[in-house]
């Protein structure tokens, strides 16, 4: 009788492959991690728009300021109930604390020009720094929004501007506070202009810095606007979009295999197929549940810069590069999971042999900036023939180089590092053969290297 197509060599392979991609990306967890969170950020990003013209909250009730010229209230008030300019909004969206959601979706209203915030507020001055303790006591109550104090040095435009004392109770929003603050620094800075006797308009005029349209040219004589933020930002979304695809599938890779031997389970695997065939079928279906993260979480980044019309940063031939590398980065990290997991039977065993490897593979995050700043540096350089960081420092040069990366490094640095991984998973597979089957004490890394190298 001929053989079955899941009988043959290559078949097994295929088998083992698709059970395990099955037991880990079609189950619920895995779905909705790696599939449905992206779609549901995707969502998410199409509702901001509705989000940021909902209603900004209303501001209502009482300011006392202790003001002996009584300057500061009138120009306070005007400042408060003018709308706040796109640069302040602008500001307060940037410096509004993460955690602080509604400052920040207020502030994102009102630079999309969304509905006006109704300002109510009841100006009282006090004249004398004894009614200080009372109005505290009221901002304590939080019959008062709050309450300033404003002595004549503030004021007088010889002396160095100083701080203001400010009081407010713990009710009140981190967007009103930051509103009534600017209303009356604002206040103070108009009132010291004016005392100065220079002309407002001309000293705005003249402290307003020319903003630079800055256009990088190739030397092929294209020009393009340049954007430094994103520039930082894209190269090293390239670079964490590939450490994580490829190192949770290959932490998938290290678990499984680990409890399948603790389990007596790889006994039994064994009995049907052969180590080589039992590593193969492993590596290839981790690599599918590694590629559907890749192509789902890389998928939003491209359709996150297509809806905001910046897809000129991701040139085509950045995702060829990310693809290679990431076919290289996966096949090096796996065939060392693949290894460590077959020598050992507990987690806690692992991590003392993983870890000085893991080692390695974290100094291309800690060395992003530089690698980003001075993409054709000596470190850069060097850091693009060391496996197993090489993918990953290569991606990082080629998508952050403003100019291009020498041709022969790109054509060496690929060809030495798939060398590199075939030399690794020839290492794990050697490993693999002999730890799969292996109880008791963990091996040592002397021991690990015996049994790759010496038959």
């Amino acid at each position: 009788m001929r053989d079955r197509p899941q009988s043959s060599y290559m078949g097994k392979i295929a088998l083992i492959a698709w059970r395990e991609f099955r037991y880990t990306a079609l189950t619920k967890g895995f779905i909705f991690g790696a599939v449905a969170m992206p779609i549901l950020m995707f969502g998410v990003i199409a509702l901001v728009p509705m989000l940021i013209t909902d209603k900004v909250p209303a501001l209502v009730g009482s300011i006392a300021v202790i003001d002996a010229s009584g300057t500061i209230i009138p120009r306070a008030k005007a400042r408060l109930e003018k709308a706040p300019t796109r640069e302040e909004a602008m500001e307060e969206l940037v410096t509004s604390p993460p955690t602080d959601m509604g400052s920040r979706i207020d502030a994102a209203a009102e630079i999309a020009g969304g509905e006006r915030q109704r300002v109510e507020v009841t100006w009282r001055e006090e004249s004398a720094l004894d009614a200080l303790d009372q109005l505290k006591e009221q901002v304590k109550a939080g019959t008062l929004l709050a309450a300033a104090v404003i002595t004549p040095q503030m004021i007088d435009p010889t002396q160095e501007a100083i701080a203001f004392e400010y009081y407010i109770p713990t009710s009140l929003s981190t967007k009103h506070v930051k509103q009534i603050e600017r209303a009356i620094r604002g206040a103070l800075e108009q009132e010291r202009i004016a005392r100065s006797g220079v002309d407002a308009a001309l000293l705005a005029r003249l402290t307003d810095a020319p903003e630079p349209n800055t256009t990088r040219i190739s030397p092929e004589g294209s020009e393009a606007e340049e954007n430094t933020e994103l520039r930082f930002i894209v190269p090293g979304a390239f670079m964490m979009l590939l450490w994580i695809c490829v190192f949770t599938s290959a932490n998938y890779l290290l678990t499984t295999t680990i409890e399948e031997k603790s389990n007596k389970v790889m006994e039994v695997l064994l009995a049907a197929t052969s180590p080589m065939q039992l590593l193969s079928g492993k590596i290839c279906g981790y690599a599918m549940v590694s590629a559907v993260m890749l192509i789902m979480y890389g998928g939003l980044g491209l359709a996150g810069l297509s809806a905001a019309a910046m897809m000129d940063l991701v040139p085509p031939m950045h995702l060829v590069y990310l693809a290679v590398f990431f076919v290289m980065a996966y096949f090096m990290v796996s065939s060392m999971m693949a290894a460590v997991g077959s020598a050992v039977s507990d987690l806690r065993e692992a991590q003392s042999l993983v870890g000085p490897v893991m080692m390695l593979l974290i100094v291309p995050l800690m060395l992003w900036m530089p690698i980003i700043q001075n993409p054709n540096g000596m470190l850069a350089t060097l850091m693009s023939f060391i496996p197993p960081a090489s993918p990953f420092v290569m991606i990082l040069r080629l998508t952050a180089a403003t100019e291009p990366i020498p041709a022969w490094q790109t054509i060496l640095s690929i060809v030495w590092g798939f060398a590199s991984a075939f030399g690794m998973l020839w290492v794990a597979a050697r490993i693999f053969r002999v730890g799969v089957l292996m109880q008791g004490k963990p091996p040592t890394p002397r021991e690990l290297v015996r049994w790759a190298f010496v038959r």
